[in-house]
């Protein structure tokens, strides 16, 4: 219990920062990680345990991203193409049947469905995190409701009511960062403007 409790206020810190772009997201969610893998393992969602490996890494490169200067006129919020868009669902497709086929098979996951579905979600979720593209909080939004589901069924009280959360914070972070990149669209003039209302 306290352990669930822990893990779902450290991943809530990180989504916090997350959406205000703040680069110490990415320090809250190495910790994350690493108090959620071991709940999973503990819970027998195994699917979920290999995706908390995932994200240890991509900290790593999303930080490196992050702090990388802004090249020309490359925005800082990136927006996805409909050729883009298309791509991400066959990855997500991929990755879905892959993960579907590995624990229907080697493990005795009463979930795995689902739990598969989160999983690829949530891999291409966090990689377009890494970028800064906003379609990553769509992505989140719908990766989460069914989060919520998975942890009602699997008794782990704090991680579901943390979901429910996250589906709201998902549709904050989508906002906000739409608001960051309308400013980054304007004239220069215009942005000195917008910086000054709250």
């Amino acid at each position: 219990m306290l352990l669930d409790l822990f893990g779902a206020s450290v991943s809530l810190l990180s989504t916090y920062f997350f959406i205000r772009l703040d680069s110490k997201a990415w320090l809250t969610t190495l910790l994350a990680t690493c108090l959620n893998g071991w709940l999973y393992w503990q819970k027998g969602i195994y699917a979920d345990m290999l995706l908390e490996a995932f994200y240890f890494f991509s900290v790593c490169y999303g930080w490196y991203l992050w702090r990388l200067p802004a090249k020309g006129d490359k925005p800082f919020i990136l927006q996805l193409s409909i050729k883009q868009w298309l791509f991400v669902g066959a990855i997500v497709g991929l990755f879905y049947t892959i993960i579907a086929k590995l624990l229907l098979t080697f493990t005795h996951s009463n979930v795995a469905v689902l739990d598969a579905l989160t999983t690829a979600l949530s891999l291409v979720a966090q990689g377009l995190m890494c970028y800064r593209a906003i379609a990553t909080w769509i992505l989140w939004f719908f990766t989460d409701a069914l989060y919520a589901y998975l942890y009602f069924q699997k008794e782990l009280p704090f991680h579901f009511l943390l979901m429910l959360l996250y589906t709201t914070m998902a549709i904050t972070g989508y906002l906000s960062w739409a608001r960051r990149r309308a400013i980054e669209s304007k004239p220069p003039h215009l942005m000195m403007t917008a910086s000054l209302i709250p």
